[in-house]
């Protein structure tokens, strides 16, 4: 055995002993508790017999015996509290036997007070003499201030850490109503104010925190874990001063800051103990109020730098700016912001107490955890965002701060590297940025998220969010999936503030920020990403997350807003510029709202170059009115010499129409005035044909991995270039989509959806050549009559029918409506009944299957009656009646069943409309 374990062996022999010891102790715990227990019970029982026979010398010794139990040394803190509260419970009993005979008469406090010193034993006879005394104060026989200044003194006589600390504490408890508050009935002249409590918490806590810390230095070195776990257990012994010295009511910010406070840190300070110091630090964040830190906050931070190196001093640090963020955000939320004002200068102090920190890390030759850095600029990022809204010199200097850490990592690493490795490069090599650990990756992840975050984005706005220096240059640090995330957070703010992105230069600087949600990852990074999405999601979850993040970043287009249509298009063309580097997964969700807003531009562009045309024609008509009356003059000046009497006469015309020629004029002058007046309107930069263009180029770049979505935009595109009025650019599209529909659509679904869309997309057109408009529905027909299945042949066929005479007609609907009035001026009756046919003869030709669709010949009929109201001259009542009366036919074979019922409602309310319009006699 001593060969195979070699040296190990006397440590597993000893780990084993102490296993075993481990066992023993806590067996041996339990033992000496429960007989602890038993003897306080037995004794505490004579003790009320005794307090019910009125016997105090026999209730004095009883509680004398069971207090003595409080001086074992073998139980642990744990289960000397146990004991502790057991002890408690009975004196309680005594507390209220001494009031009693105070106020029955028959003993004086004072004589009460003296007779419990009568004990032989210094630990019973302390616990005797504090209850006798918080019976003496309550009497008010003698001033609270010297019998509490009598109590304190009179403990110190335990020295013992434990039961020290468990004496301290029952003065505190028993004491904690009794003190000479403002407003308490002991304060007085003779009682004392409330100095006199403050000095006594003071005391009592001061000989508290001694005894805390000399348990560190009891015992042998290699109980010194086991020490620190028993001291943990108890340090609520000496919080409980400091509470109770926050309750008073007469301490306020000037006391606090003058007399309290400054004995507190003396005694942080002095007891040199990397439990104590952060313990206590914390325990003063905690229990006194945030206006209480505002107006000590100089006093406190000078502190910080004076504790042991083990202290964390970030954790300190980060508790106080939490408290005062916490502080500032209930005040916001609370309306009373203004009664919560956070120093000007707390930010500043904050910091330089940050940098003073790492100054003396630094002189000493230690080095800082990276992680630690970045939490405390985390923090201080909190801080600053919390209480100082919209304070973006704040977040870039954190920013900033974060960004120099990260440097002087890289070349740490990289000096590192350097040394172990070769020196080939040369000095002009780019220096590689330090991986980051998860812990740090982590801490940075949450510097650049917290600005961004939605209860601060609000107050940062738009601008303070793009205006983040260092921001792209701090997320390159991250890992790929942690940049997402980021980026995800900046896509929520500029969101959630609502605020156009109506320049280029902000399109530019949003896109970089988010560029892990708009591009694909580095090649090298991909392999990384694939295997932890691998280990930690299923792909169903990573799609529906990535399809998420993607419809978020879609809705940023909605942002993208200028009043100038030229400033609008180069917007859109950056946008587009970032978006379709995103691949097949992403441009999916985000090319598609582009190209509806690029469709919106171009019916705005369409609309001021018609508003400049309009304005260039009047202005043409005006100039050449002016030139016709301009020649007239000059004709008329030319003319032959008049004679004396012809002139004469003219004269005198003229002379009697003055009036009306300067009227005329003054109209003319009006005119001409009002022309100029009007504003005119300059014609854009890009023309609606360029936005056409654009689109074009963008939906193309789609279809061949998106068909059926391309088809659709195409169709979307020439309904708005139809309107616009480019009818060469509408049949390019639907050309197109008609292309499309041939190369990229084998499934007869898409293929029936694509249909629908193409009918209705031609249905609405209403500027096509009559040639053109003629050739595209043919096609139209003829991609219906090719689809698989025959129904869908029938009911595709049918509705084609209508692109040959269309729904919009004219007012008296007895012609075709004009263009101008919103038609395509293309009818043709003949096509219409032809389509009707085919539908009818694909119909009877379905009948032969298994499952015969009889519902199709009520469709057709409805069609045919559609066409009849629309006055289709080849649409006669001898075709509704012939096809009425083969549905009669079919009807009578079909078996009973839900499909006979649906059937005959639809062909029920068909008659009904064929009866009303009075179409057929029967």
């Amino acid at each position: 055995l001593s060969f195979a374990f070699g040296p190990t062996l006397p440590r597993l022999r000893a780990a084993m002993a102490s296993q075993v010891s481990s066992q023993v102790d806590l067996d041996q715990q339990l033992k000496y508790l429960q007989d602890a227990k038993r003897k306080v019970k037995e004794q505490g029982f004579y003790m009320k017999r005794s307090m019910d026979s009125s016997d105090l010398k026999g209730a004095l010794n009883h509680a004398s015996d069971l207090l003595r139990e409080l001086r074992t040394s073998l139980l642990t803190p744990k289960n000397y509290y146990d004991l502790f509260m057991s002890v408690s419970d009975e004196l309680h009993h005594l507390d209220d036997f001494f009031l009693q005979l105070t106020k029955e008469g028959t003993h004086k406090a004072s004589e009460l007070y003296e007779q419990v010193q009568a004990c032989g034993d210094v630990l019973p006879r302390l616990y005797l003499l504090i209850t006798a005394g918080a019976t003496y104060i309550e009497s008010r026989q003698a001033p609270a201030k010297d019998i509490l200044n009598d109590l304190v003194e009179m403990t110190k006589g335990v020295q013992h850490p434990m039961r020290g600390l468990f004496l301290r504490n029952y003065l505190a408890q028993a004491c904690k109503d009794k003190l000479p508050d403002t407003g308490s009935k002991f304060e007085g002249r003779a009682g004392g104010d409330v100095s006199h409590a403050v000095d006594f918490i003071l005391r009592n806590f001061s000989e508290t925190n001694r005894l805390w810390v000399r348990m560190q230095n009891q015992g042998p070195t290699k109980e010194k874990k086991r020490r620190e776990k028993e001291r943990q257990d108890l340090r609520i012994l000496v919080g409980t001063n400091l509470v109770r010295l926050s309750q008073l009511e007469g301490v306020d910010v000037e006391r606090y800051k003058t007399a309290v406070l400054p004995r507190l840190l003396e005694q942080v300070v002095n007891c040199k103990d990397a439990i104590a110091q952060p313990y206590l630090l914390d325990c003063i964040i905690q229990v006194f109020p945030d206006e209480f830190h505002l107006a000590t906050l100089d006093a406190f931070l000078a502190v910080c730098t004076q504790l042991k190196e083990k202290v964390n001093v970030r954790l300190i640090l980060e508790s106080m700016m939490k408290r005062l963020a916490s502080g500032a955000r209930d005040a916001t939320e609370a309306g009373s912001e203004d009664d919560y004002k956070t120093p000007p200068h707390a930010f500043e102090a904050f910091n330089a107490c940050a940098n003073k920190l790492l100054e003396n890390q630094g002189d000493k030759g230690k080095s800082v955890d990276l992680a630690e850095l970045l939490r405390l600029q985390a923090a201080l990022l909190d801080f600053a965002v919390e209480c100082y809204p919209g304070r973006l010199d704040y977040v870039n200097h954190c920013f900033a701060t974060c960004a120099a850490v990260l440097r002087a990592n890289d070349q740490k690493k990289s000096g590192m590297s350097s040394h172990s490795g070769s020196s080939e490069g040369g000095k002009g090599e780019q220096q590689q940025r330090a991986t980051l650990d998860e812990d740090e990756a982590e801490q940075l992840e949450r510097v650049l998220a917290l600005p961004l975050a939605p209860a601060v984005a609000p107050t940062v706005g738009l601008r303070g969010v793009l205006e983040l220096s260092l921001f792209a240059d701090l997320v390159d640090y991250l890992p790929w999936r942690r940049r997402k995330y980021v980026s995800l957070c900046v896509v929520k703010a500029v969101l959630g503030a609502g605020e156009s992105l109506d320049s280029v230069d902000k399109v530019e600087k949003l896109f970089s920020m988010i560029a892990p949600l708009v591009k694909d990852q580095q090649e090298e990074q991909k392999n990384v990403r694939e295997s932890a999405d691998a280990s930690s999601k299923s792909s169903a979850e990573s799609k529906a997350e990535d399809e998420a993040e993607q419809l978020l970043v879609a809705k940023l287009t909605h942002l993208f807003k200028h009043s100038d249509v030229d400033t609008q298009f180069k917007i859109l063309g950056a946008a587009r510029r970032h978006l379709g580097q995103g691949g097949l997964g992403r441009v999916r969700y985000t090319l598609v709202p582009l190209v509806f807003r690029a469709l919106d531009l171009a019916r705005k562009i369409r609309a001021v170059e018609r508003t400049v045309a309009a304005q260039q024609a009047k202005k043409a008509a005006a100039t050449k009115k002016k030139t016709i009356a301009t020649k007239k003059d000059v004709e008329g000046d030319e003319g032959e010499p008049k004679k004396e009497e012809d002139a004469a006469a003219e004269e005198a015309e003229e002379e009697g129409s003055t009036n009306g020629t300067k009227k005329k004029a003054e109209e003319e002058d009006d005119e001409e005035a009002a022309a100029e007046e009007e504003e005119v309107v300059s014609p854009p930069q890009y023309s609606s044909r360029k936005v056409f263009q654009f689109v074009h180029e963008i939906v193309t770049a789609m279809a061949g991995s998106f068909p059926s979505l391309s088809l659709n935009l195409f169709l979307q595109c020439a309904q708005e270039a139809d309107r616009s009025g480019f009818k060469a650019i509408a049949y390019e599209f639907v050309s197109q989509a008609f292309i499309i529909y041939e190369d990229e659509l084998p499934d007869s679904k898409a293929q029936l959806k694509a249909l629908h869309l193409m009918v209705g997309c031609l249905l609405l057109s209403a500027n096509f050549d009559e040639t053109d408009y003629d050739a595209l529905v043919t096609k139209t027909t003829q991609y219906a009559a090719k689809l698989l299945k025959k129904p869908d042949q029938c009911r595709m066929v049918a509705t084609c029918s209508h692109l040959f005479w269309p729904f919009v007609t004219s007012a008296d609907g007895t012609a075709p409506a004009t263009k101008a009035q919103g038609g395509s001026g293309y009818r043709d009756a003949r096509r219409v009944l032809e389509c009707l046919q085919r539908s009818l003869k694909i119909a009877d030709a379905s009948m032969n299957n298994a499952s015969a669709p009889y519902g199709l010949f009520v469709e057709i009929l409805d069609h045919y009656l559609v066409h009849y109201e629309k006055k289709t001259p080849t649409i006669t009542p001898k075709y509704i009646a012939g096809l009425v009366a083969l549905i009669n036919e079919h009807v009578e074979n079909m078996d009973a069943g839900d499909a006979r019922t649906a059937l005959q409602a639809h062909y029920h309310n068909t008659l009904n409309r064929i009866k009303s319009q009075n179409i057929i006699d029967n």
